[in-house]
């Protein structure tokens, strides 16, 4: 393709679309050279052209979206689980993942454009590992678990162990994400989603925040506290989470534990914001997340 200015030329594909996990685990023994695997395609144009991924012609793209068995949402013994491929717009309408996730819904309707959402998948968002990854803060505020599958069998791990740096994960080039887990919410529990871009949809946060708490009595129990666009990999606050667990929920109790969210973040400075901007937004998007979840679960 034809180069524009400021872009790069894509290089000759050779595309394949398994149907099913053998297939696909078949795949890698008969592929030569490069290959990339993808779950609806939305990143792979632009990470391309923009000069992110960089590939020889040739390279093969392997195209998951449709493997039926990583296409679901269900809840079994409290625990919800979604498919890697599933759409990010059918996650959003679900009523079970409205009743148990009302942030990670808050989160995907601030993703990118309806058109992309209906395409882009729920494992892609994650397996991209951007620091600005929108479904990944709510995630991480619930607990949530990943399991990835190669020809050595399947894996899991917490999602906050999955990131190792920008653009980068623990899977190996012949794994794959199958399935995002996390606990279904109770009802003295609460979680909620915020983000600061540069204009009000289609655009990449400049700070994210997702905040999940349990109280009893009016008495936190525990909480998790993530943050993406703050660091190489979105990341929890554990120091701010232990701060809240036994405490009174209260107005001021929120904002401490906010400024303590700022206190523990080391964000750059970028084209779209200054550290210092980084760390104002983070503090009031953490106060803004904690006092919705307090309002939820305290009389």
């Amino acid at each position: 393709m034809k180069n524009f200015v400021g872009s790069r030329a894509l290089p000759d594909l050779v595309y394949h679309c398994p149907k099913n996990m053998e297939a696909l685990l078949a795949l890698f023994d008969t592929i030569e050279g490069d290959y990339k695997i993808v779950a609806g395609c939305t990143d792979f144009i632009p990470a391309v052209r923009g000069g992110r991924w960089s590939f020889n012609d040739g390279v093969s793209l392997i195209d998951i979206k449709k493997i039926a068995a990583l296409n679901f949402i269900k809840e079994t013994d409290g625990i919800v689980s979604i498919g890697a491929v599933t759409p990010l717009s059918v996650i959003m309408a679900s009523d079970l993942v409205q009743k148990h996730a009302p942030g990670l819904c808050h989160a995907i309707s601030t993703m990118a454009s309806p058109q992309i959402r209906n395409v882009g998948s729920m494992g892609g968002n994650i397996a991209m590992s951007s620091p600005a990854g929108d479904s990944v803060p709510s995630l991480l505020a619930l607990g949530a678990s990943v399991t990835f599958k190669g020809k050595d069998g399947d894996k899991k791990m917490p999602l906050n162990q999955f990131f190792t740096g920008p653009g980068k994960n623990v899977m190996a080039p012949d794994e794959v994400l199958t399935t995002i887990e996390f606990p279904a919410l109770k009802s003295d529990e609460s979680v909620h989603f915020q983000k600061i871009g540069t204009r009000d949809a289609v655009v990449i946060s400049i700070v994210s925040v997702a905040s999940w708490i349990k109280v009893e009595n009016s008495v936190c129990k525990k909480a998790r506290i993530a943050l993406g666009s703050v660091g190489p990999t979105p990341v929890r606050i554990p120091k701010a989470e232990a701060f809240l667990a036994g405490k009174t929920v209260t107005e001021d109790v929120m904002a401490q534990c906010a400024k303590m969210v700022a206190q523990e973040i080391a964000p750059i400075t970028d084209l779209r914001a200054s550290a210092d901007y980084r760390k104002d937004l983070a503090e009031a998007l953490s106060r803004r997340t904690l006092m919705a979840c307090m309002a939820d679960v305290t009389p």
